[in-house]
Parts: C-alpha cells; structure tokens; sequence
C-alpha cells in the first residue's frame, strides 16, 4: 500500500471512528439518563447479538483496505470517482449496521415510565370452588391429574377476563378461601398455580360446605355474581341442600364442572391401599339442576372454555366500568420508525444525483 493508499485508507478509517464514538456516545448517555429514571428492557436477550459487532467492524475495515488496493491496482490514482465509491460503500455500511441495532432495540421492548389510559371494566363477581381432595390426583385424563387440567382451564378463563373480579375457594373434607375476590390476575395465577392436594390434611369431597363458605365472599354489591363448582364428586358429603335455595335467592348462577372419566384410575386411600376413583357426574349435574345453573363435563387434558366464558360474558353484559388506569410505557415504536427511515436513506442514497436534479 502506497502513502495515497495509505492517506485515503486512514482518512476513511478516521471519519468511521469519529461517527461511530459520537453514535456511542449519545446512546450510551441516552441511556444512562433513562436508566435511572427506571427504563428496562423485557427482552434482553434480543441485545446479545451486538456482542457480535466487533467483529462485523474487522471485517468493514478489511472490505475498505481491499477495495482501496484494487482501484489503485486498475487505476494510476485514486481520483474523486473512487472516492465516491468509498463514501458509498462507507455510508451503506453505517446505515445496514443502525437499522440493525436500531430493530434489535426494538425487539428487546424497552419499558419507560406509564401513561393513562381508558379502559372498560366489566363488573361482575366470579367465585372458584376447587376440589382439592386426594382423588383429584387421578391421572385419568390422558395421563394427567384431574387438578392440574383443573388449573389449565382455570388459568384461560381468567386470562380472558377483563375487570371481573375472581376468587378461589378450596375445599376437601373443609373448605377455605385462597383468595378473595379481586382483579389482581397476575396474583391469582400465581396462586393457582401452587395449589396441591396436600393444602389440606382432613380428606373428603364436602361441596355443600364449599358453597356455604363461597357465599360469604361475595359482595353485597348488585352486580352479576358467578359460582364456578371444579370437582370429580367422589366421596361426597351433602346433607343439607337449604344452600341451593341461597344461591337462588341471591341470583348466583353456578356453573357445575365435573371433571375425570367413567373409567377412572387408583388413588391411594391408606397407606398401601388403593381404590378405583371415577368421576360422580350425576352428582355434579344435580348440583347444577337444584340451583338453576349449568353442568359441564371435562374429559380432556385442554378443556375449552368458551361456553364457560360465555355464560360470564352473558351475566357481565351490561354492567360496565370506565376505569383510568396507568399501564407502562413500550418504545419500541421510536426505534422501529428509526430503522424505517434509515431503510428509506439506504434506498433512496444510489439516486441522490437525480434526487438534486
């Protein structure tokens, strides 16, 4: 490389360096500034690839040294033509490397700060009975447990929700509440989530003491109010049916699940004995038959909700809330439009001569 090779290869070298520390610059204290005002991303691993970059530079560096010794070899000087193409080759680089950076940003979805928004709240009040005895451990359901295909469904109605308040009750031989009803989804999933069998020591299937104690967590507010029964029936304890006529009076509409098979599987009653568990839908229909609800089998591992949602859609039509609410602020869109921009320079930049023209 001669000392105009070399001149033109250092100039050009320079001018990248220049730009990319002022780029650097600004970004790091663009961020600096936010992420102490509490910016994050969702998705950091989206920004693992500019790790990458250095080595994306080496190879620019080498690409330029290249084509400066191939127009000195094919031409006596290097004239303002090859210049151009240098300038070209230079900014196409910069613009392809920025429209990346810019759509790996955007993918990592920054978060910063809240705004308000508007949004409508259905009111209602929606109580779960879950059966937590020691036969909803039965793996009849395609080789899973009859709880955790309990949860599953469970876990898609509330994820379809918007605004209605959901608590869960738990019961076996006693019942207790988990939750009270609240809009706190994230908690409630949560909570849902960890819930076993072994929650309760004292075994048994006492429905009617479950929706005994559901009835005292509603609200006294005249809103829809909603019973939804999870349970396989065995081993029931029912004497009393006076709750059937509480529920009626007080316009709580019960949907009835039962959940398992006519086949059903062992579960184990004292220690090295077992008994064959099915599912008593007949007793499950009947509770919704006394109480003027709805009955539901569920036989399969991914139990659709819709007629479920349904009926909750159908009783919270009607009672509405506006509710202002602060949700985080995603900027992804700002990096997005920045990559658009450069992709429209990067096309545009070859016809810049006719553009002036």
């Amino acid at each position: 490389m001669n000392d105009r090779q070399k001149h033109l290869f250092y100039k050009w070298l320079k001018i990248f360096l220049i730009f990319e520390f002022v780029c650097i610059g600004i970004i790091l204290s663009m961020y600096y500034v936010l992420d102490n005002k509490g910016m994050f991303f969702l998705y950091p691993k989206f920004l693992l690839p500019l790790l990458f970059f250095p080595i994306l530079y080496l190879v620019f560096f080498k690409r330029l040294h290249s084509k400066i010794l191939f127009f000195g070899r094919i031409t006596d000087s290097l004239n303002a033509e090859s210049e151009k193409v240098f300038s070209w080759y230079t900014a196409h680089f910069i613009l392809l490397k920025t429209m990346v950076i810019a759509v790996l940003i955007s993918l990592a979805y920054p978060i910063y700060g809240t705004k308000e928004v508007n949004v409508i709240s259905k009111d209602a009040e929606i109580m779960v009975c879950l059966d937590i005895s020691n036969s909803m451990n039965v793996r009849d359901i395609n080789g899973e447990s009859r709880l955790e295909v309990s949860k599953r469904l469970l876990n898609s109605v509330i994820n379809k929700c918007s605004g209605q308040k959901i608590g869960i009750c738990l019961f076996a031989a006693d019942p207790f509440i988990q939750v009270p009803p609240t809009t706190d989804y994230e908690s409630l999933k949560h909570l849902l989530s960890e819930v076993q069998t072994t929650y309760l020591s004292n075994q048994g299937t006492n429905v009617n003491g479950a929706l005994q104690k559901t009835l005292t967590s509603f609200s006294k507010n005249k809103i829809p109010k909603i019973l939804i029964l999870v349970t396989d029936g065995e081993n029931h304890n029912f004497e009393n049916t006076e709750v059937f006529n509480l529920l009626k009076s007080q316009e709580i509409f019960v949907y009835a699940m039962g959940i398992g098979t006519k086949k059903g599987d062992l579960v184990p009653d004292l220690p090295g004995k077992y008994h064959v568990s099915k599912v008593n839908s007949e007793f499950v229909q009947q509770i919704a038959s006394e109480s003027n609800g709805k009955f539901l089998m569920i036989k399969t591992p991914y139990p659709d909700p819709k007629s479920l949602l349904t009926e909750i859609n159908l009783r919270s039509k009607g009672y509405f809330r506006n509710l202002k609410v602060e949700i985080q602020k995603a900027l992804y869109v700002y990096p997005i439009f920045c990559a658009f921009v450069l992709f429209i320079i990067y096309m545009l930049y070859p016809f810049r001569k006719l553009l002036k023209k």
